[in-house]
């Protein structure tokens, strides 16, 4: 369904250190030919665009991901983006926020793509963990970031209503990945220089959750205490 939001994985999974990829690239994709996420052990920051997964790894650079590549935790969809509106010169933040209010699209999930010049953006990634992994916060602690200027690409985000905070992370998610694939990564920060933004209204959600794993089914995912402060620092 083109209006359902596929998810795999919960972001309290990882929080408490559940990390193992579970599922394969090739069954991902049959969900949806756009998305975000990350491997096996935090391997990396992924993005899949035009049906296509990509890596970002500790260099900053894309590489094409085999079919085979275990995903962690993801969000995709079936890309029916409509146009929405063209921005110059502005901020990351001010531009989402303008997108979701003009939507009316605070309580609903929505996907975003913004294709075009970049004129800064700030991006990071992660090195894979091995297990015993350990906790997201370290990994956080740890991760490489990367900066490029006037850059053209195409960032992709998913707005989350924050009642499903644990579940997805709250508020705005972004990824980007230059055409030529010499950067991309979680964005931290970015100025648009010339840019094109489609939207499309996401109505379902659809979570696919790891029952395959025995980690998973034996843990215990009850305490969401720390969940805010870590989603905080790692995404």
């Amino acid at each position: 369904m083109k209006s359902t939001l596929f998810q795999h994985g919960t972001m309290q999974m990882l929080v408490e250190g559940l990390l193992d990829g579970t599922l394969p690239l090739a069954e991902l994709l049959k969900h949806g030919d756009i998305g975000i996420g990350t491997g096996d052990g935090v391997d990396g920051e992924l993005v899949i665009l035009d049906g296509i997964g990509y890596k970002i790894d500790t260099t900053g650079k894309a590489v094409k991901l085999p079919p085979d590549f275990k995903v962690t935790y993801a969000d995709v969809s079936f890309a029916d983006y409509h146009d929405f509106k063209s921005y110059q010169d502005i901020e990351l933040e001010e531009m989402l926020s303008q997108v979701l209010t003009a939507n009316n699209a605070q309580n609903r999930f929505l996907a975003v793509k913004t294709n075009g010049v970049f004129q800064k953006i700030r991006t990071r990634s992660s090195k894979k963990s091995q297990k015993p992994y350990p906790s997201l916060g370290e990994i956080a602690q740890n991760q490489v970031e990367f900066e490029a200027e006037n850059i053209t690409g195409t960032m992709i985000s998913y707005y989350t209503p924050k009642v499903f905070q644990g579940v997805g992370v709250s508020g705005f998610h972004n990824h980007f990945l230059a055409d030529n694939l010499s950067v991309g990564g979680h964005v931290l920060a970015a100025t648009m220089k010339d840019v094109t933004v489609s939207v499309q209204l996401l109505d379902n959600l659809q979570l696919h959750l790891p029952v395959d794993s025995q980690d998973f089914l034996d843990a215990d995912l009850t305490d969401i205490t720390k969940l805010d402060q870590v989603i905080s620092k790692s995404e």
